[in-house]
């Protein structure tokens, strides 16, 4: 029995992702096609076009056999994060053969030759990287100009072996999201020492922000788009839509229309606010919180809305994509602390099925023969599931579900909120099965 995993979003499922879907089953041969998606919340910091089990239940109508969640501290997590945190639970499922990603260049030589450099740090390579991290450069910056420097530098006893990639080779490949997350899946998969093997399926038509609609193959922000005009009629909506995702997704987001969904980014202000009236200590310990970006946010004013409030926290050094994490981790209490506990004591602690097929009965038992985590399958037995013979951290287990579960309100609040509608949470909701 053979499988593969795809680490996604779906926000929402669209034909890029059954494209990426049908031509890694061509390419692996496999029987099964498993996604680790994201929960309600996304890797930029935001909410989802449409909850959880409602996209999981979009996915396996389209072709995904199993979509099981990517907990909520690695959905909203750096890449780093987001990358390590999927891989770890695919690594621990122990049934997994491959691991496909859709990116820009597929040319896999150079994302093994530039996670190479990533993962074992070379001295020249670090101390550019340290260089202009203190500097005030932002992250990804830094680490793109110390790639360089280093790729350019011709001394011997750096890398005798050093390939010839280009400056512009480089740099196509680090200023494409896909292709930077296709390289943080390399790197975690060397990491990890995973037996995971890596499939680059390359990516077509739009680019991952291209705005417009294509008529075919769109990206997820272009969609988006079409749904958040409050201008166009359902109809119109529906008719656009129509050419750019499967039909059985479409016909459940059109469902939700009106009465679930669209909610909009403003609807975090007020969970903002209550919690920049906590203890500033408290507020100093949130993951992915620096020295510059708290004290700007407590000095920031608070009546505005949340784009404007995210515009006036940017520097050099911050991210827009970090600011947004940083402010949904804040509203949820996710401590540095915490993000250091999880991974000391193991990274990933069970595997929470959102949505799978009738028909795929023995996959399940497969795994749950195999997997050193458990498969979480009723939500409100999660402790049940922990006292089996399983070889993790049950506090830390514990921990970082609490989370998840946090999230989902946070998100039923923010729907509550926004359009009066009430959907269930985890403990009600339960997998959709197809």
């Amino acid at each position: 029995m053979k499988s593969f995993a795809m680490i996604t979003e779906y926000n929402p499922f669209h034909n890029g992702h059954l494209y990426l879907l049908e031509k890694a089953r061509k390419v692996t041969g496999a029987d099964y096609g498993i996604a680790l998606m994201s929960g309600n919340f996304m890797q930029r910091g935001m909410p989802s076009i449409c909850d959880k089990y409602s996209r999981a239940r979009m996915a396996a109508l389209s072709g995904v056999d199993l979509v099981l969640e990517l907990p909520f501290v690695y959905a909203t997590g750096s890449a780093y994060d987001f990358s390590y945190g999927a891989v770890s639970i695919l690594n621990k499922l122990n049934s997994i053969d491959y691991l496909c990603f859709g990116a820009e260049c597929d040319d896999i030589d150079i994302f093994y030759y530039i996670s190479d450099i990533i993962n074992d740090e070379p001295s020249y390579y670090l101390a550019i990287l340290k260089e202009n991290l203190k500097y005030g450069m932002s992250y990804p910056a830094a680490r793109q100009k110390a790639l360089i420097a280093f790729l350019n530098n011709k001394s011997d006893d750096l890398s005798p072996k050093k390939p010839e990639y280009t400056e512009d080779i480089i740099l196509n490949i680090l200023s494409k999201p896909n292709n930077i997350l296709a390289l943080e899946y390399i790197s975690a998969l060397k990491r990890t020492s995973s037996p995971i093997k890596p499939i680059i399926i390359k990516r077509v038509s739009s680019m991952y922000d291209d705005p417009s609609l294509k008529g075919s193959i769109s990206s997820a922000l272009a969609i988006r788009n079409i749904i958040y005009d409050n201008q166009l009629e359902k109809s119109e909506k529906k008719r656009l839509l129509s050419r750019e995702m499967p039909k059985a997704a479409l016909e459940i987001l059109t469902d939700m229309t009106g009465n679930k969904i669209p909610i909009f980014e403003n609807a975090l202000m007020p969970f903002i606010q209550s919690r920049l009236l906590s203890d500033e200590d408290a507020i100093r310990n949130i993951c992915d919180m620096s020295d510059s970006l708290y004290n700007k946010l407590i000095k920031s004013n608070l009546y505005t809305n949340y784009a404007d409030l995210t515009d006036s926290l940017k520097t050099k050094e911050i991210t827009e994509a970090r600011i947004r994490r940083t402010l949904l981790h804040l509203i949820l209490d996710y401590k540095e602390n915490d993000r250091t506990y999880f991974y000391d004591k193991g990274t990933a602690f069970y595997a929470n099925i959102l949505s799978f097929k009738k028909e795929v009965s023995n996959l399940l038992k497969y795994i749950n023969e195999k997997s050193s985590i458990p498969l979480i399958t009723k939500k409100s037995d999660f402790e049940k599931y922990l006292n089996k013979e399983y070889e993790i951290n049950e506090n830390a287990a514990k921990r970082m579900w609490k989370l998840d579960m946090k999230a989902t309100k946070l998100y039923g609040n923010i729907i509550y909120n926004s359009i009066g509608t009430i959907i269930p949470n985890d403990y009600i909701a339960g997998p959709s099965i197809i």
